[in-house]
């Protein structure tokens, strides 16, 4: 009976260590496991949504809304946000949902991979000292 507890305490364990281990490639911010642009872009059906961390780069402001590219070591996407833009150079951690715009021109699929914002998590200036 003994052997039995043992053996499915530590079968648990192994369990969650492998689940831990096994998102190894996602980077963790402040106890949130990022994704990589990268992998969005390249793989986006599999997630709907997802938390990122990047550099914002250009902007482009709506009415009620805007956008802004959003940059890490492994890709770039534009994020939809109906919050503040932040500025150009500004690290952001949001998290998003994953959307894909269809575009089809001349028999050929343009589509683009973006995101919109549900929240930003973190914001730092890069402005600050």
């Amino acid at each position: 009976m003994l052997a039995r507890r043992q053996i499915l305490q530590i079968s648990t364990l192994a369990l969650l260590l492998g689940g831990f281990l096994g998102c190894g490639n996602m980077p963790k911010l402040g106890g949130v496991k990022t994704t990589p642009i990268g992998d969005v872009k390249n793989s986006w059906q599999k997630y709907s949504t997802v938390y990122l961390k990047g550099q914002v780069g250009r902007q482009a402001p709506f009415i009620g809304s805007g956008a802004y590219e959003l940059e890490d070591p492994t890709g770039t996407v534009w994020v939809l946000t109906r919050d503040d833009l932040p500025s150009s150079g500004d690290t952001v951690l949001l998290k998003g949902q994953v959307k894909y715009q269809s575009i089809p021109i001349a028999g050929k699929e343009l589509g683009e991979v973006y995101i919109e914002a549900q929240k930003q998590l973190e914001r730092v200036s890069s402005q600050e000292p």
